[in-house]
């Protein structure tokens, strides 16, 4: 029965793999999400964090919290405004399962 049930899933397309670990256990997901949510370090691991684990860029973070704690300039806020008002244009596409 076992043999059947396996043959089946390889035959869907299911993927048999071995479990990962717990990610919190993994010390690269660890250190992508440290640069998610400060955007510091990043600049080796950014295709790894965004391929692997999937995460968001940074600057998603760092904006929301300035608009609690306020922008350093014009230009920030601006900077800010765009990123936002792109990430919501893709929002309205995105596919709807």
């Amino acid at each position: 029965m076992r043999i059947f049930l396996l043959a089946l899933l390889m035959l869907a397309g299911v993927s048999v793999a071995a479990p990962r670990e717990a990610p919190f256990e993994d010390p690269m997901f660890r250190r992508c999400i440290a640069w998610m949510l400060d955007g510091n370090r990043g600049g080796l691991i950014e295709n790894i964090c965004r391929d692997e684990y999937d995460l968001p860029p940074p600057s998603l973070f760092l904006c929301a919290r300035k608009i609690r704690t306020g922008f350093a300039s014009q230009n920030d806020r601006e900077g800010c405004a765009i990123l936002f008002d792109d990430s919501a244009k893709r929002i309205r596409e995105g596919y709807i399962r």
